[in-house]
C-alpha cells in the first residue's frame, strides 16, 4: 500500500459518520478497561502504600536531620532523598484515593517509575561516594545489596510497561469492533 493509499483510507474514515449509539457504548467499555475502581484490597493496597510513604519521610527525614556529625553528607542526602520519596509517594496515593478510582495507565507506570527512579538514583550516589569509605568491603557490600533492590524495581517497571501495552491493544481491539458493528450496521440498513 502507498503512502498515496494510506492517506485515501483516512480520509474516508474521517469522513464517516459515528452512531451515537455505539460511540457511548465504545467509551463506556474504555473507561471500565483503563480504570479501576478502589475496592475492598484495593483500597486497603492504597492505604497501606500511603502509610509506607508517611513511614518513609517521616524515618528518612528524622535520620537526616538527627545523623550525627561524623556522618557523611552523601548518607544525609541518601536519606534526604528518601523522604522526598515518602512525600511524593504520599502525593500520589492520596490523589488516587481522592479519585476512587485507579487509572490503570497512568498510575501504575507513575508508581513502578516513582521505585525505579528512587532506587537508581540511590545507587548513583552510592556509586560515586562507596569509594570514600575507609573499609573498601562495605563500599562492596552497599553496591552488591543496591542491585537485588534495582532488579526488583525494574521488574516492577516492565511489569508495568507491559501491562500499559496491553492495555493500548486492548484499547485498539475495542476502536476497530467500534468500527466494525458500524460497518455492519449501515451494511445491514442498506439491505
Amino acid at each position: 500500500m502507498s503512502k498515496y493509499d494510506k492517506k485515501f483510507d483516512e480520509k474516508l474514515l474521517g469522513l464517516e459518520k459515528i452512531n451515537p449509539s455505539l460511540k457511548e457504548r465504545y467509551e463506556k467499555e474504555m473507561k471500565n478497561m483503563l480504570e479501576k475502581k478502589l475496592t475492598g484490597w484495593t483500597k486497603v493496597s492504597q492505604y497501606v502504600s500511603l502509610i509506607m510513604g508517611l513511614g518513609f519521610a517521616v524515618l528518612f527525614g528524622t535520620f537526616a536531620v538527627i545523623a550525627p556529625k561524623e556522618f557523611p553528607l552523601w548518607g544525609r542526602s541518601i536519606f534526604a532523598l528518601g523522604a522526598l520519596f515518602g512525600l511524593v509517594l504520599i502525593i500520589v496515593q492520596v490523589s488516587i484515593l481522592k479519585k476512587g478510582k485507579l487509572d490503570l495507565k497512568k498510575d501504575e507506570i507513575a508508581g513502578a517509575g516513582l521505585g525505579w527512579a528512587f532506587i537508581v538514583i540511590v545507587a548513583t550516589i552510592v556509586l560515586v561516594f562507596s569509594g570514600k569509605l575507609s573499609d573498601r568491603i562495605v563500599a562492596v557490600q552497599m553496591l552488591v545489596n543496591l542491585i537485588f533492590f534495582e532488579i526488583a524495581a525494574a521488574v516492577g517497571l516492565i511489569k508495568a510497561f507491559i501491562q500499559r501495552s496491553e492495555l493500548n491493544t486492548r484499547e485498539k481491539l475495542l476502536e476497530i469492533e467500534l468500527h466494525l458493528a458500524e460497518l455492519s450496521e449501515k451494511f445491514e440498513s442498506k439491505k
